[in-house]
């Protein structure tokens, strides 16, 4: 304790302090939220595990619809669940439905509408839910049309049995660890922002016109955007500072389009055409939806 105040004694007045002490409030409002959402996710996965994602429905649209919903409860990243999605369609599953799911699952799951609505509020996981269910939609059904033939059919199945033998326990103790790593960034990120950035600059630059504002948010996304969970905190931290709601929206929907590992499993699992029309259509969509909501 007394090198721990001699630290802070040394430390006073200066950027670094703030930072710390800006991190571990953070982190002590957040911790109980975020162990909620790792247990969470691991009953999601052990759910999911084994179980076929993705059924064959003969109406290609119900599919797509279909696929969407299951995208929005699904606790997969993008790597895994464009090989999974993609094994189905051999007994049956339309690449239209497939591309609706991968497009739908990294945007939400039950721990990322979780960790929303108690850190953000109701509203923005609402709203989060049903603009991933609204675009995976519009990817399938753009892909039922135009991308139909895009995509033959290969034997590239992926199986999610690892793990698939450990206790509940130590699953969510392994998902905690890695979790961490991806939160301890988000909020020493927010810690930093905090005690650096005045509120007013981020009114300016993430308040106010909300075209202006949502081009910036979407730009963010690129450098920022972790993971699904862990953007909330960071998140969060300039939504106190002025960041306006359909800015958050557009950071919201871009971030995982632009995270190098979404980019890498599109075109190494689907292509240069698919990753491009991806892209085009998560960006769009992100402006244009993040403009609408500005004006409810």
């Amino acid at each position: 304790m007394e090198a721990v105040q001699h630290l802070a004694d040394l430390l006073e007045g200066t950027y670094t302090l703030r930072i710390l002490e800006n991190f571990f409030q953070l982190l002590f409002d957040i911790g109980p939220y975020l162990l909620g959402s790792v247990a969470i996710n691991v009953a999601a996965i052990r759910y999911f595990r084994g179980r076929t994602i993705l059924s064959s429905v003969k109406n290609e649209f119900l599919s797509i619809l279909f696929a969407s919903l299951i995208g929005l409860v699904s606790p997969l990243p993008t790597y895994a669940a464009i090989p999974i999605a993609l094994s189905l369609m051999p007994l049956g599953v339309p690449f239209s439905a497939v591309m609706a799911f991968v497009i739908a699952s990294p945007l939400m799951n039950p721990s990322i509408f979780f960790l929303t609505a108690t850190q953000i509020g109701m509203e923005m996981a609402i709203v989060r839910t049903l603009a991933a269910f609204l675009l995976g939609v519009i990817g399938g059904l753009i892909t039922l049309r135009f991308f139909k033939s895009a995509f033959k059919k290969e034997d590239m199945v992926e199986h999610l049995h690892q793990g698939a033998q450990r206790s509940f326990m130590r699953e969510i103790y392994g998902s905690s660890l890695f979790a961490a790593k991806y939160f301890s960034v988000a909020i020493l990120l927010s810690a930093a922002v905090k005690a650096l950035v005045p509120p007013q600059a981020i009114t300016g630059l993430l308040g106010g016109n909300a075209k202006a504002s949502t081009l910036i948010a979407i730009g963010m996304g690129v450098p920022f955007y972790t993971c699904g969970g862990a953007a909330v905190p960071f998140v969060k931290t300039l939504m106190d500072l002025g960041m306006s709601k359909s800015a958050t929206l557009a950071f919201f929907i871009a971030g995982p389009a632009t995270k190098l590992e979404t980019l890498y499993a599109y075109h190494r699992l689907l292509g240069v055409k698919i990753l491009v029309f991806y892209l085009v259509l998560t960006l769009v969509f992100s402006y244009v939806a993040s403009v609408v909501y500005s004006f409810t």
